[in-house]
Protein backbone atom coordinates (compact mmCIF):
# COMPACT_ATOMS: atom_id res chain seq x y z
CA UNK A 1 0.00 0.00 0.00
CA UNK A 2 2.99 2.71 0.38
CA UNK A 3 4.36 2.25 -2.70
CA UNK A 4 0.60 2.05 -4.84
CA UNK A 5 0.46 5.75 -2.12
CA UNK A 6 3.81 7.12 -3.26
CA UNK A 7 2.50 6.29 -6.71
CA UNK A 8 -0.81 8.30 -6.62
CA UNK A 9 0.96 11.17 -4.95
CA UNK A 10 3.03 11.37 -8.15
CA UNK A 11 0.40 11.29 -10.35
CA UNK A 12 -1.51 13.99 -8.45
CA UNK A 13 1.55 16.13 -8.80
CA UNK A 14 2.25 15.56 -12.52
CA UNK A 15 -1.66 16.33 -12.67
CA UNK A 16 -1.49 19.42 -11.11
CA UNK A 17 1.85 20.41 -13.32
CA UNK A 18 -0.56 19.82 -16.28
CA UNK A 19 -3.18 22.00 -15.57
CA UNK A 20 -0.75 24.65 -14.43
CA UNK A 21 0.19 25.25 -18.57
CA UNK A 22 -3.87 24.65 -19.26
CA UNK A 23 -6.48 27.36 -19.99
CA UNK A 24 -9.77 27.02 -18.54
CA UNK A 25 -11.27 30.17 -18.69
CA UNK A 26 -13.66 31.25 -21.94
CA UNK A 27 -11.73 33.77 -24.18
CA UNK A 28 -12.24 37.73 -23.48
CA UNK A 29 -15.28 38.89 -25.77
CA UNK A 30 -12.57 41.68 -26.39
CA UNK A 31 -9.97 38.42 -27.48
CA UNK A 32 -9.34 39.51 -31.40
CA UNK A 33 -8.81 43.72 -29.82
CA UNK A 34 -6.94 42.66 -27.95
CA UNK A 35 -4.88 41.17 -30.19
CA UNK A 36 -4.82 44.05 -32.25
CA UNK A 37 -3.69 46.13 -30.32
CA UNK A 38 -0.84 44.35 -28.91
CA UNK A 39 0.00 43.50 -32.56
CA UNK A 40 0.11 47.76 -32.87
CA UNK A 41 2.05 47.92 -30.27
CA UNK A 42 4.65 45.65 -31.38
CA UNK A 43 4.69 47.75 -34.49
CA UNK A 44 4.98 51.25 -32.48
CA UNK A 45 8.25 50.16 -30.34
CA UNK A 46 9.75 48.56 -33.14
CA UNK A 47 9.47 52.15 -35.14
CA UNK A 48 10.80 53.72 -32.12
CA UNK A 49 13.88 51.22 -31.63
CA UNK A 50 14.43 51.86 -35.46
CA UNK A 51 14.01 55.64 -35.12
CA UNK A 52 16.44 55.44 -32.16
CA UNK A 53 19.46 53.51 -33.83
CA UNK A 54 18.70 56.24 -37.37
CA UNK A 55 19.82 59.02 -34.53
CA UNK A 56 22.74 57.16 -33.44
CA UNK A 57 21.02 56.75 -29.56
CA UNK A 58 23.30 54.01 -27.33
CA UNK A 59 20.45 51.29 -26.90
CA UNK A 60 22.31 49.71 -23.70
CA UNK A 61 21.03 45.79 -24.63
CA UNK A 62 21.80 44.88 -20.66
CA UNK A 63 19.79 47.11 -19.79
CA UNK A 64 16.89 46.82 -22.36
CA UNK A 65 17.10 42.65 -22.42
CA UNK A 66 14.20 42.57 -24.36
CA UNK A 67 15.14 45.26 -27.30
CA UNK A 68 12.45 47.51 -26.66
CA UNK A 69 13.64 50.61 -27.59
CA UNK A 70 12.05 52.21 -24.59
CA UNK A 71 14.35 51.44 -21.61
CA UNK A 72 16.17 54.86 -21.11
CA UNK A 73 19.52 55.93 -18.96
CA UNK A 74 20.06 55.53 -15.32
CA UNK A 75 20.90 59.16 -14.79
CA UNK A 76 19.91 61.74 -17.47
CA UNK A 77 20.01 65.87 -17.21
CA UNK A 78 16.21 65.39 -17.30
CA UNK A 79 15.91 62.40 -15.07
CA UNK A 80 13.46 63.32 -12.06
CA UNK A 81 13.84 60.33 -9.54
CA UNK A 82 14.75 56.92 -8.46
CA UNK A 83 13.14 54.08 -10.84
CA UNK A 84 12.87 50.67 -10.78
CA UNK A 85 14.52 48.38 -13.35
CA UNK A 86 11.98 45.59 -13.55
CA UNK A 87 9.44 47.64 -13.10
CA UNK A 88 10.09 49.24 -16.30
CA UNK A 89 11.41 46.03 -17.96
CA UNK A 90 7.91 44.59 -17.81
CA UNK A 91 5.98 47.61 -18.83
CA UNK A 92 7.71 47.45 -22.09
CA UNK A 93 5.63 44.12 -22.92
CA UNK A 94 3.14 44.60 -25.63
CA UNK A 95 0.62 42.51 -23.59
CA UNK A 96 -0.11 45.79 -22.11
CA UNK A 97 -2.02 47.05 -24.64
CA UNK A 98 -4.14 43.68 -24.69
CA UNK A 99 -4.49 44.49 -20.69
CA UNK A 100 -5.82 47.89 -21.15
CA UNK A 101 -8.48 46.86 -24.02
CA UNK A 102 -9.76 44.41 -22.08
CA UNK A 103 -10.44 47.09 -19.00
CA UNK A 104 -11.68 49.73 -21.09
CA UNK A 105 -13.86 46.77 -22.67
CA UNK A 106 -14.93 45.50 -19.06
CA UNK A 107 -15.62 49.22 -18.15
CA UNK A 108 -18.56 49.19 -21.30
CA UNK A 109 -16.40 51.67 -23.30
CA UNK A 110 -17.42 52.27 -27.05
CA UNK A 111 -16.16 53.83 -30.03
CA UNK A 112 -15.61 57.76 -29.93
CA UNK A 113 -16.30 57.54 -26.10
CA UNK A 114 -14.18 59.83 -23.88
CA UNK A 115 -10.61 59.02 -22.13
CA UNK A 116 -8.96 61.81 -20.25
CA UNK A 117 -5.30 60.77 -19.58
CA UNK A 118 -2.61 62.16 -17.57
CA UNK A 119 0.67 60.29 -18.32
CA UNK A 120 4.05 61.18 -16.96
CA UNK A 121 7.30 59.41 -19.17
CA UNK A 122 8.36 57.09 -16.85
CA UNK A 123 6.61 54.08 -18.67
CA UNK A 124 7.01 54.80 -22.33
CA UNK A 125 5.58 51.42 -23.04
CA UNK A 126 2.72 51.74 -21.38
CA UNK A 127 1.92 55.17 -22.76
CA UNK A 128 2.17 53.55 -26.04
CA UNK A 129 0.41 50.31 -24.99
CA UNK A 130 -3.04 52.51 -23.57
CA UNK A 131 -2.21 54.64 -27.05
CA UNK A 132 -2.38 51.45 -28.50
CA UNK A 133 -5.59 50.56 -27.29
CA UNK A 134 -7.54 53.81 -27.39
CA UNK A 135 -6.62 53.67 -31.44
CA UNK A 136 -7.93 49.92 -31.86
CA UNK A 137 -11.36 50.92 -29.53
CA UNK A 138 -11.48 53.48 -31.91
CA UNK A 139 -11.73 56.08 -28.35
CA UNK A 140 -11.00 59.31 -28.20
CA UNK A 141 -7.80 60.18 -25.48
CA UNK A 142 -7.41 63.46 -24.50
CA UNK A 143 -3.52 62.85 -23.40
CA UNK A 144 -1.46 65.43 -20.98
CA UNK A 145 1.98 64.65 -20.83
CA UNK A 146 5.11 65.60 -18.07
CA UNK A 147 8.36 65.27 -20.08
CA UNK A 148 10.60 64.29 -17.01
CA UNK A 149 11.25 60.71 -16.14
CA UNK A 150 12.33 58.48 -13.68
CA UNK A 151 15.48 56.30 -14.26
CA UNK A 152 15.16 53.98 -17.03
CA UNK A 153 11.87 55.59 -18.45
CA UNK A 154 11.81 58.23 -21.14
CA UNK A 155 15.18 60.13 -19.71
CA UNK A 156 17.29 60.34 -23.27
CA UNK A 157 17.46 64.11 -23.50
CA UNK A 158 17.75 64.17 -26.99
CA UNK A 159 14.33 61.94 -27.56
CA UNK A 160 11.89 62.51 -24.78
CA UNK A 161 8.54 60.60 -25.08
CA UNK A 162 6.88 63.92 -26.78
CA UNK A 163 9.39 63.47 -29.22
CA UNK A 164 8.61 60.13 -30.04
CA UNK A 165 4.85 60.59 -30.32
CA UNK A 166 5.20 62.93 -32.91
CA UNK A 167 7.30 61.18 -34.63
CA UNK A 168 4.79 58.35 -34.87
CA UNK A 169 2.48 61.19 -35.60
CA UNK A 170 4.17 62.12 -38.53
CA UNK A 171 4.56 58.81 -40.20
CA UNK A 172 0.85 58.35 -39.15
CA UNK A 173 1.08 55.49 -37.42
CA UNK A 174 -1.35 56.35 -34.48
CA UNK A 175 -4.71 58.49 -33.93
CA UNK A 176 -4.21 59.08 -30.04
CA UNK A 177 -1.46 61.65 -29.60
CA UNK A 178 -0.14 63.86 -26.81
CA UNK A 179 -2.41 67.53 -26.97
CA UNK A 180 -0.80 69.42 -23.82
CA UNK A 181 2.20 68.95 -22.00
CA UNK A 182 4.24 70.10 -19.22
CA UNK A 183 8.15 69.47 -17.88
CA UNK A 184 7.30 67.76 -15.11
CA UNK A 185 10.09 67.22 -12.43
CA UNK A 186 10.04 69.72 -9.73
CA UNK A 187 7.24 71.96 -9.60
CA UNK A 188 6.25 70.03 -12.90
CA UNK A 189 8.51 72.92 -14.41
CA UNK A 190 11.40 70.61 -14.47
CA UNK A 191 13.78 72.71 -11.98
CA UNK A 192 15.56 70.01 -10.55
CA UNK A 193 16.71 69.64 -14.99
CA UNK A 194 20.27 70.25 -16.10
CA UNK A 195 20.18 74.06 -16.87
CA UNK A 196 22.05 73.74 -20.07
CA UNK A 197 19.85 70.71 -20.64
CA UNK A 198 16.45 72.17 -20.41
CA UNK A 199 17.63 74.71 -22.14
CA UNK A 200 18.51 73.19 -25.54
CA UNK A 201 15.22 70.86 -24.56
CA UNK A 202 12.96 73.78 -24.39
CA UNK A 203 14.03 75.31 -27.70
CA UNK A 204 13.35 71.71 -29.35
CA UNK A 205 9.90 71.49 -27.99
CA UNK A 206 9.14 74.78 -29.16
CA UNK A 207 9.11 73.73 -32.52
CA UNK A 208 6.82 70.63 -32.58
CA UNK A 209 3.29 72.00 -33.12
CA UNK A 210 2.27 70.31 -29.90
CA UNK A 211 1.27 73.43 -26.86
CA UNK A 212 2.83 73.68 -23.84
CA UNK A 213 0.66 74.29 -20.62
CA UNK A 214 2.01 76.95 -18.52
CA UNK A 215 0.67 78.02 -15.41
CA UNK A 216 1.65 79.85 -11.80
CA UNK A 217 1.58 77.00 -9.27
CA UNK A 218 -0.03 73.54 -8.41
CA UNK A 219 -3.65 75.12 -7.96
CA UNK A 220 -3.16 76.48 -11.14
CA UNK A 221 -1.86 73.72 -13.35
CA UNK A 222 -4.81 71.37 -11.48
CA UNK A 223 -6.71 74.15 -12.85
CA UNK A 224 -5.72 74.17 -15.98
CA UNK A 225 -5.19 70.81 -17.03
CA UNK A 226 -9.22 70.31 -15.53
CA UNK A 227 -10.34 73.01 -18.23
CA UNK A 228 -8.43 71.27 -20.70
CA UNK A 229 -9.80 68.18 -20.37
CA UNK A 230 -13.52 69.38 -19.88
CA UNK A 231 -13.11 70.77 -23.72
CA UNK A 232 -13.99 67.30 -23.93
CA UNK A 233 -17.43 66.17 -21.92
CA UNK A 234 -18.52 63.40 -20.94
CA UNK A 235 -15.42 61.48 -20.21
CA UNK A 236 -16.07 57.43 -19.45
CA UNK A 237 -12.75 56.87 -17.76
CA UNK A 238 -9.49 58.44 -16.08
CA UNK A 239 -6.19 56.94 -17.00
CA UNK A 240 -2.85 58.19 -15.13
CA UNK A 241 0.39 56.40 -15.58
CA UNK A 242 3.60 57.36 -13.97
CA UNK A 243 3.34 59.12 -10.62
CA UNK A 244 4.22 62.79 -11.84
CA UNK A 245 3.27 65.85 -9.36
CA UNK A 246 -1.26 65.96 -10.03
CA UNK A 247 -1.74 62.49 -10.30
CA UNK A 248 -3.28 61.85 -7.38
CA UNK A 249 -5.58 65.31 -6.87
CA UNK A 250 -6.43 64.49 -10.68
CA UNK A 251 -7.57 60.92 -9.82
CA UNK A 252 -9.34 62.11 -6.66
CA UNK A 253 -11.19 64.77 -8.66
CA UNK A 254 -12.65 62.27 -10.95
CA UNK A 255 -13.36 59.75 -8.34
CA UNK A 256 -15.18 62.41 -6.97
CA UNK A 257 -17.33 62.53 -9.96
CA UNK A 258 -17.84 59.16 -10.23
CA UNK A 259 -15.51 58.71 -13.00
CA UNK A 260 -14.17 55.42 -13.17
CA UNK A 261 -9.90 55.74 -13.00
CA UNK A 262 -7.07 53.68 -13.31
CA UNK A 263 -3.79 54.51 -12.22
CA UNK A 264 -0.90 52.45 -13.29
CA UNK A 265 1.77 52.60 -10.63
CA UNK A 266 2.52 48.78 -8.99
CA UNK A 267 3.56 47.60 -12.50
CA UNK A 268 5.09 44.48 -10.90
CA UNK A 269 1.78 43.20 -8.95
CA UNK A 270 -0.46 44.25 -11.91
CA UNK A 271 1.85 41.80 -14.25
CA UNK A 272 1.86 39.63 -12.17
CA UNK A 273 -1.86 39.13 -11.50
CA UNK A 274 -2.47 39.26 -15.11
CA UNK A 275 -0.01 37.00 -15.85
CA UNK A 276 2.36 39.22 -17.80
CA UNK A 277 6.59 39.25 -17.21
CA UNK A 278 9.39 39.40 -18.84
CA UNK A 279 9.63 35.62 -19.98
CA UNK A 280 6.49 33.77 -20.55
CA UNK A 281 2.67 35.09 -21.53
CA UNK A 282 0.26 33.03 -20.17
CA UNK A 283 -3.14 32.97 -21.61
CA UNK A 284 -4.65 34.26 -18.12
CA UNK A 285 -5.05 37.90 -19.43
CA UNK A 286 -7.09 37.18 -22.68
CA UNK A 287 -9.48 34.86 -20.80
CA UNK A 288 -13.05 36.06 -19.61
CA UNK A 289 -12.51 34.40 -15.79
CA UNK A 290 -9.77 32.47 -13.83
CA UNK A 291 -10.83 29.35 -12.86
CA UNK A 292 -7.53 27.44 -12.06
CA UNK A 293 -8.19 28.38 -8.20
CA UNK A 294 -10.69 25.47 -8.06
CA UNK A 295 -8.63 22.86 -9.92
CA UNK A 296 -5.55 23.55 -8.34
CA UNK A 297 -7.98 23.33 -4.76
CA UNK A 298 -8.93 20.04 -5.85
CA UNK A 299 -5.53 18.67 -6.34
CA UNK A 300 -4.17 19.91 -3.45
CA UNK A 301 -7.11 18.20 -1.52
CA UNK A 302 -6.19 14.89 -2.81
CA UNK A 303 -2.23 15.46 -2.13
CA UNK A 304 -3.15 16.81 1.45
CA UNK A 305 -5.20 13.59 2.18
CA UNK A 306 -2.43 11.05 1.12
CA UNK A 307 -0.04 13.39 3.25
CA UNK A 308 -2.60 12.91 6.25
CA UNK A 309 -3.27 9.41 5.73
CA UNK A 310 0.19 8.17 4.96
CA UNK A 311 1.52 6.49 8.31
CA UNK A 312 -1.72 4.76 8.73
CA UNK A 313 -1.74 3.49 5.26
CA UNK A 314 2.34 2.74 5.84
CA UNK A 315 1.04 1.25 9.31
CA UNK A 316 -1.63 -1.25 7.29
CA UNK A 317 0.58 -2.16 4.78
CA UNK A 318 3.45 -3.30 7.24
CA UNK A 319 0.87 -5.08 9.16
Amino acid sequence: MKKYSLYLLAILVGICLILGDMEFGDKHEGFDEMLEAKNLMVKLSREIYSEKINRAINIDRKLDILESGLIGEEFTGITTTLGDLDSKRISTNPEFAAYFVKELKNKGLKKDDVVYVNMSSSFPGLNLSLISALDTLNLRGVIINSIGSSMYGANNEEFTFLEMINFLKSKNMIKNSIELYTLGGDADKGLNFDEDVKGHLVERLNEIDIPKLDFKDLNDNIGKRIAYYEKYPNPKYFINIGGNLVSTKLEKYYESLGIPTLTMLNIKQIALANGISNVKNTKQLYEKSQNLIFYFGIVFVFIGYIFLNYKNLSYKSDS
